[in-house]
């Protein structure tokens, strides 16, 4: 058997050293390597925790903020008025309801109608916590940056002109409205892209010149035709339903004529009146109280919603 070098030897023996060590790494080693694991892990526990318990945190307010606009809250604008109600549901989702009454002298549907409802929300809600908006995000980012969670979603959005009113969604292109307005989105999303929900003027309706005055006209003539039907006599019975009451007025735009290529509005109404209780020989009618049987009741309801609908008004006696 041939001999081998020294130096050889020697060589091939730090070379198994080096295995051996790989292979059986000393303890010191292992438990360094072990608590540093461990370090890893409760880290990533504890950001768990702490993003368990903004989140909790998050939903009470929320919640509570909800709960402050169960009621209209009115929104600036630089022409017509607006109104805003949101509802916080167990989706971590915020339902929006935006109404909207543009100015009658010149009835304008505006681009940032949705935007200024959606920055009225993140207002309200850095105001609950007494956080600018970079710090609100600052805050829960760890929260909202996972999107699935607590988004805003616009339920509806109501015009009413006058005594009229119409929703939104059916004088606008399905896709534009879908898309723009109605797709649930991220607070997160809100936060970041202050324009999300800013509108361009092609992509929104707009009134006649008549519409407004056809509307005044038409009110006029169903407070007309109620002064002349609303107080008579009915087979030997009085009855009196009281003063005109305006509010009392709806005036439904109806859709079916209407193109959205042009997405003008134009003045093709039905309206229909509600009026308070009836009074029949001097009695207030109530479910327990009435002069009349019941057939007699139908009688006159049917023969005075008749009337009525001769001059074109929906009216439920």
């Amino acid at each position: 058997m041939a001999n081998l070098c020294p130096r050889r030897v020697q060589e091939e023996h730090w070379v198994h050293e080096e295995q051996r060590e790989l292979q059986d790494p000393p303890v010191e080693y292992c438990l360094v390597k072990n608590y540093l694991y461990n370090m890893k892990i409760m880290d990533i526990i504890s950001e768990q925790a702490g993003s368990d318990l903004k989140k909790v945190e998050l939903t009470n307010l929320l919640l509570k903020v909800s709960d402050d606009l169960r009621y209209l809250k009115k929104l600036k604008f630089d022409s017509g008025t607006g109104y805003i109600t949101y509802r916080f549901v167990s989706k971590r989702e915020f339902e929006v309801y935006v109404t909207y009454n543009p100015d009658p002298v010149n009835p304008i549907i505006p681009t940032d109608l949705i935007k200024i409802a959606g920055d009225e929300l993140i207002n309200i809600i850095c105001l609950a916590r007494d956080m600018s908006k970079d710090e609100f995000l600052d805050h829960y980012y760890d929260v909202l940056k996972d999107r699935t969670d607590f988004r805003i979603h616009i339920e509806r959005v109501t015009i009413t002109l006058m005594e009229g009113i119409l929703f939104l969604k059916d004088y606008m292109d399905n896709n534009v409205y879908n898309v723009k307005i109605e797709r649930p989105n991220s607070l997160y999303e809100l936060f970041q892209n202050e324009n999300l929900y800013l509108l361009l003027p092609e992509q929104l309706p707009t009134f006649s010149g008549d519409y407004a005055t056809t509307m005044t006209k038409l009110v006029k003539k169903c407070k007309t035709i109620y002064t002349a039907l609303g107080k008579g006599t009915w087979k030997g019975h009085t009855y009196d339903y009281g003063k005109f009451n305006q509010p009392s007025i709806t005036v439904h735009q109806k859709n079916k004529n209407y193109n959205k290529r042009d997405k003008i509005i134009s003045p093709d109404f039905e309206i229909t009146y509600n009026p308070g209780h009836a009074y029949i020989d001097g009695i207030k009618i109530t479910s327990n109280t009435s002069p009349l049987n019941n057939e007699q009741k139908s009688e006159f309801k049917e023969w005075l919603e008749t009337r009525f609908k001769h001059f074109g008004i929906d009216f439920s006696a």
